[in-house]
């Protein structure tokens, strides 16, 4: 296979703004019930519902809303597989399998992250003065994208987004709920597997105050934690990502 037709820009950037295109409305409408939930659920009901409430802060709102709609959306990214004749139009279109990968990685990762943030930044400008005026008692913090916790938030999106890609690829319909089955499932599973690997510190007598839990600090320091984590933050988005054009790949043979 030639290098144009694995990947050729023109041909890419095309592809990449039909997708802009076809998902417009649905991306629209994401934005309009998440920031209205948080608007009128998140903030105005949680602020009535709440007396005594002294301060309100958006960055806990940020971390749900960024890693549920991001996963939703990209669980979403190849929905015309789903639908024979989508499919068929989707298949034929002169494009290769890594540019079809490609463009809804970029959309649902990079786009999103910071689309999401400035919209969601602008958003909590616009909410903090509306609060301001009709609750006066309650102080309300400005939102700070390149806060530890939004960095942090969105690194792990970065990571855990691949997942729902590879469902998108191999599963048709009821993407979502699939995937998140087959995460229970696995997590389970490998639940299990830590806690006999690490039984001894489980069974073992440990305190507990708070947030600190002694358990917590003996688990941290043995070498398969280090592992998992390696795992984790290096392997597990690549391997998403890898898995995800394979499953491509394959509705193309």
């Amino acid at each position: 296979m030639t290098t144009k037709n694995f990947f050729d820009f023109s041909r890419f950037w095309l592809l990449l703004k039909l997708e802009l295109f076809k998902s417009r409305k649905g991306v629209f409408m994401t934005f309009l019930i998440t920031f209205g939930l948080l608007f009128f659920m998140g903030m105005l009901l949680g602020i009535v519902t709440e007396p005594d409430l002294k301060s309100f802060d958006h960055t806990e709102s940020y971390t749900y809303a960024l890693l549920l709609g991001g996963f939703i959306l990209s669980s979403l990214a190849y929905s015309d597989l789903g639908s024979t004749l989508r499919r068929y139009t989707f298949l034929n279109l002169p494009v290769s399998t890594f540019e079809r990968f490609l463009s809804m990685w970029i959309l649902t990762s990079i786009v999103w992250i910071v689309a999401f943030t400035l919209t969601y930044t602008v958003y909590t400008w616009v909410a903090n003065y509306i609060g301001q005026l009709l609750f006066s008692r309650v102080t309300f913090h400005a939102f700070d994208p390149l806060s530890e916790i939004a960095i942090t938030t969105m690194k792990y999106y970065f990571v855990l987004q691949g997942i729902f890609l590879v469902g998108a690829a191999h599963f048709r319909g009821y993407v979502f709920p699939k995937t998140v089955s087959v995460l229970i499932v696995l997590a389970l599973v490998c639940g299990t597997m830590v806690y006999f690997m690490l039984r001894e510190p489980f069974l073992s007598e440990h305190e507990c105050v708070g947030m600190h839990c002694e358990l917590v600090d003996v688990i941290g320091d043995q070498p398969v934690w280090a592992v998992i984590k390696w795992l984790f933050w290096w392997v597990l988005a690549p391997m998403s990502w890898l898995i995800t054009y394979l499953g491509l790949k394959e509705q193309e043979a």
